[in-house]
């Protein structure tokens, strides 16, 4: 396989350059606004403010969801690939300064995540199943890739390098297991292999693939343990995140949608780099039984809140 340079693709379609016209100039800007809390009468966002609040730069109380850093990662990285296809100085000036911030807000260890910074820095690292540390983490290095790659501009990609040095600090075979309750850190740290060539990140990725599922009851001991919840999950619905089984001998697509492609998506990133043919036989049979299931209107992947996931 050969990687191509974003900036030297163009697609031109009846199709998808008006999806890219309606993104680069509706979506993208009315989110920048979402972000900084500048549209009347819409629940606040107060990303950006979680992130300036982490920094030093003003006081304040966090406010959101435990997640709500991953949106402006998104946002950064919409705005990455949007620069590819209409450059604008303006829009890449403001992504610069809240790159800097971002910066700031990082620890000096390395961790960057506004909720436990700001409101609970004693319960880093605890609560792996419900509080999206590792999701967070895997979207901002998704950005931070994508902004290296569309601009060449590296500070965002070095805050992420720290980030995914800190995690490989903690989390292995010989150090503390665990896995994200929500999958997404795979992806982010592939991603992260992308841009660096650095080894360790992809054997990273490969670990927490190669963890899930060699434990089914990890999320339960991990609730044992720490005595204190969030959303009060339930540890033994192992099924919901995908840990029931390891995911080489995983035969049928259960669960939350998102959580189980993001972690499909990561398996065949890591079976076409490596030639693992039992994971790339794993990626093949989930990906006939999920077409199966759709085909007979059978919904095993479903989506977080009650709905179901009919778009595979």
């Amino acid at each position: 396989m050969k990687k191509l340079n974003l900036n030297r693709l163009e697609v031109k379609d009846n199709f998808w350059s008006p999806i890219q016209e309606l993104v680069i100039g509706e979506m993208i800007p009315y989110q920048e606004k979402i972000l900084n809390d500048k549209i009347p009468d819409v629940e606040k966002s107060h990303a950006l403010a979680n992130f300036r609040i982490a920094a030093g730069l003003e006081e304040g109380e966090y406010y959101g969801m435990v997640f709500q850093d991953s949106d402006l990662a998104k946002w950064l990285e919409g705005v990455a690939y949007s620069l590819t296809v209409k450059p604008d100085k303006g829009l890449e000036e403001r992504a610069d300064a809240i790159i800097d911030i971002i910066e700031k807000a990082q620890q000096p260890d390395g961790y960057l995540n506004t909720y436990f910074t700001i409101k609970e820095p004693e319960h880093r690292w605890q609560n792996l199943l419900e509080c999206h540390e590792l999701y967070c983490a895997g979207h901002m290095m998704e950005a931070a890739a994508a902004y290296y790659e569309a601009t060449g501009k590296d500070k965002l990609l070095h805050v992420m390098e720290r980030m995914a040095d800190h995690i490989d600090g903690r989390f292995g075979v010989d150090k503390e297991r665990g896995i994200p309750g929500h999958q997404e850190i795979e992806i982010g740290l592939m991603r992260l292999y992308d841009v660096t060539g650095k080894e360790k990140y992809l054997n990273l990725a490969k670990y927490f693939i190669d963890e899930r599922g060699q434990n089914p009851n990890y999320f339960k001991e991990e609730k044992e343990k720490r005595g204190w919840v969030h959303f009060d999950m339930d540890p033994e619905n192992t099924f919901y995140n995908q840990s029931f089984a390891p995911v080489r001998e995983q035969t049928t697509a259960e669960g939350h949608s998102v959580r189980a492609v993001y972690m499909y998506t990561a398996m065949a990133d890591i079976a076409g780099r490596t030639g693992d043919k039992s994971l790339y036989e794993a990626c093949v049979r989930l990906w006939d039984n999920a077409k199966e299931d759709v085909s007979h209107r059978r919904y095993r992947l479903h989506c977080g809140r009650g709905g179901f996931y009919k778009g595979l």
